[in-house]
């Protein structure tokens, strides 16, 4: 479960071959699990031209990955409208500890997510009801909705946002409230508001709330998550993210 919540806040870039008008960010994240480090991201951000490329390269650590090796990788492109973000492409692969990979791979058209392929199947998982069209309209990927957070609380200047999710399978909104405002940084609670395309369990495991710390981006009108604090059945998840600014 901490894997799939850490897949939430990871996300960023894939540097680009024109570095003309571009911005770079290096971004580490790591992950804990009840005060145990139990993952950590490499990420580069990218933002040229109006476009953004986002590459995410994720892996267990520690104990962890002695008993439960995990990879993840995280491909997404789009464009920027002024603080409208316009996503066209979403990837994620997962490589498991019996060597079976998972992956499902999303285009944007026409404000709708299509599924180009994944596996397993989602049309083949009796586990859960299909999502319905009307529900996935203007939905973005966990990774867009961050963004898109992010670009949202710089225009308004507070968190105060509801983010529409499709992650292949499921259909939730983000709920953020603002707590506290601090120069540069927004404390907001999170509420997890589950729509459709739950299986039992997951009614069951998954997180329902949490709190997230955002602060703007280096040189950049962006706001970016660099606390995210989750309650599980198992223990807290927690998140932490660190950026720099490689090229400008």
């Amino acid at each position: 479960m901490f894997y799939k919540s850490l897949s939430i806040i990871i996300f960023f870039c894939f540097i680009g071959n024109d570095f003309a008008n571009s911005k770079i960010w290096n971004i580490n994240i790591e992950g804990y699990l009840s005060g145990f480090k139990v993952g950590e991201s490499k990420v580069l951000f990218e933002i040229s031209n109006q476009k953004y490329n986002l590459k995410v390269e994720s892996t267990t650590s520690g104990i962890t990955k002695i008993f439960y090796p995990w990879k993840q990788n995280i491909l997404v492109i789009g464009n920027i409208n002024k603080f409208k973000i316009l996503p066209s492409i979403y990837k994620i692969q997962d490589l498991r500890e019996n060597k079976k990979t998972g992956y499902i791979n999303i285009n944007f058209q026409n404000n709708y997510p299509i599924i180009i392929n994944a596996h397993p199947n989602p049309d083949m998982d009796t586990r859960r009801k299909k999502v319905s069209r009307d529900l996935l309209k203007d939905t973005l990927d966990p990774v867009n909705a961050i963004l898109d957070l992010g670009f949202r609380s710089a225009k308004d200047n507070n968190c105060n946002q509801i983010i529409n999710v499709f992650d292949g399978r499921r259909r939730f909104n983000l709920k953020f409230t603002q707590i506290e405002k601090n120069l540069n940084e927004l404390k907001c609670k999170l509420n997890i508001i589950r729509i459709a395309g739950y299986s039992e369990k997951e009614l069951k495991k998954h997180p329902r709330e949490g709190n997230i710390i955002l602060k703007k981006l280096s040189n950049y009108n962006l706001y970016l998550p660099t606390e995210v604090k989750i309650p599980l059945t198992i223990g807290s998840f927690y998140v932490k993210l660190s950026e720099n600014l490689l090229l400008e």
